[in-house]
């Protein structure tokens, strides 16, 4: 088990608590222990609802970056990809009904753990963005766009302006909003209500929900494809990513060099 993530049961109430000081960045261990108890929730039949949790002054910062750059495992870099879909594939395909309750700030892989979820709670101080653009990179689109309009997601995509948990209530995102402090129980209440029912027709309702989701597109396959063709094939190894990136650590404005946009001419 993850030394950063708590999971119990409570009256067939599963909990998932990531506690990861300071900001529950996400890093390999989390990925790797947040997919194994999404996969064993398939097999357990004494869990009919689950929350999914943090603790500290936010729900999520995103991506750990920082352990990225300074691994000095020489193969970390290939599992970082490969380890994010899998976490998400677990969640998105989990049978049990899951509930995200949110505070804070929900950023990046944050809120796509939030958005995959099958009902969200949040407190009023919640903010959720997608801001890899801010750095150079391409995030999140098609998390975003599978659940709010598609205008709106573009706007808030090119932006990275956060949405309160109030927007995304208005878009049917959220659920609930309620103050920090009744955020575990109301989550909690929501899950009672939820896990009062038959437990066999609550995996097969979710089942069949994700079955038909995955007849349409695989939503996980497809931004992992689209994360590669914006990065890996498009962006590329161009320096004004990094330089992206450095001026949002410094609190700067971004200085780019025109060289590497001359290859836009032709890029296709």
């Amino acid at each position: 088990m993850c030394e950063y993530i708590k999971f119990e049961v409570v009256d067939h109430i599963g909990i998932i608590t990531i506690d990861r000081p300071p900001v529950n960045a996400v890093c390999e261990s989390i990925r790797v222990g947040l997919t194994e108890i999404f996969e064993e929730l398939n097999s357990r039949i004494d869990v009919y609802c689950c929350i999914l949790r943090a603790e500290g002054r936010m729900f999520c910062a995103g991506h750990d970056l920082k352990e990225a750059s300074q691994s000095k495992d020489p193969d970390f870099r290939k599992r970082v990809n490969p380890t994010i879909d899998a976490s998400f594939r677990a969640l998105h395909r989990c049978r049990v009904p899951m509930v995200a309750a949110c505070h804070g700030h929900v950023i990046g892989m944050g809120f796509a753990y939030a958005s995959l979820c099958d009902v969200v709670v949040a407190s009023d101080d919640a903010l959720f963005n997608f801001p890899e653009i801010t750095v150079g990179t391409v995030g999140g689109p098609v998390w975003l766009l599978r659940i709010v309009p598609d205008k709106v997601a573009r706007y808030h995509f090119y932006t990275a302006t956060p949405f309160t948990a109030e927007e995304l209530k208005h878009w049917g995102v959220v659920q609930e909003v309620v103050p920090k402090d009744q955020l575990f129980d109301t989550a909690m209440a929501v899950a009672k209500k939820i896990a009062k029912q038959y437990p066999a027709a609550l995996w097969a309702s979710k089942m069949t929900i994700i079955e038909g989701e995955l007849e349409q597109y695989d939503v996980v396959d497809l931004q992992s494809r689209m994360r590669a063709r914006g990065n890996e094939q498009l962006l590329g190894p161009d320096p004004n990513r990094t330089e992206c990136a450095r001026a949002r650590l410094a609190h700067r404005e971004p200085v780019y060099d025109p060289a590497p946009l001359e290859r836009w001419k032709t890029l296709k």
